[in-house]
């Protein structure tokens, strides 16, 4: 390996290694499923890889590699074409005495996380991606757009009508959301 291909080699390990994570669950949250999400999160990796020298610096590296991975996703997405069931939010029951309290709170919350990751799955393609980048990875408004190539207006709108499409999802899941309907005796988690 020559010592220019070396140096590129080491820096894209520099920029990209602590952010490995983040690009497997962006990518997660918009495939659905671990196989297509490693599928795109090592893809996304090599186009970056491949482009390192393209980067620019205009906006954070873990900007640029969130647009390289979402772009992936959205053109696997696309490819697919895949139609999401309610029918697949379905999750086994299990019957849990009362005196295990904490391990019914503990299952509960894990049906609420798989509800809301296959809620989001059920998102238009462009919507997830502005509500993975801005509730799920945590990016400001303007570097979600910038990682879309949209305007902030356009990103704030899509991640708006995402949550109240969320909303409305798991709005059919009320036992798992609506505190109402929680038992009196429940920890509530701020």
């Amino acid at each position: 390996m020559s010592a220019a291909r070396q140096t590129k080699a080491q820096r894209f390990e520099q920029l990209a290694a602590p952010l490995e994570r983040q690009v497997y669950f962006t990518c997660l949250h918009m495939m659905g499923n671990p196989q297509d999400a490693e599928d795109c999160a090592q893809e996304a990796l090599l186009k970056a890889f491949r482009k390192l020298d393209s980067f620019r610096g205009d906006a954070q590296f873990s900007t640029w590699l969130y647009t390289l991975a979402t772009r992936t996703c959205l053109d696997a997405l696309r490819k697919r074409r895949e139609a999401f069931s309610l029918d697949a939010l379905a999750e086994e029951g299990f019957e849990i005495p009362d005196e295990q309290a904490e391990i019914f709170l503990r299952l509960e919350e894990k049906e609420r996380k798989a509800a809301l990751r296959q809620a989001i799955t059920q998102l238009p393609a462009d919507f997830r991606a502005a509500v993975v980048l801005v509730d799920l990875q945590g990016l400001p408004y303007r570097e979600a757009a910038r990682a879309l190539d949209i305007p902030e207006g356009t990103l704030k709108s899509r991640v708006s009508r995402a949550r109240n499409t969320l909303y409305k999802i798991l709005l059919k899941h009320g036992e798992l959301f609506l505190a109402e309907d929680r038992l009196s005796g429940e920890r509530r988690d701020g």
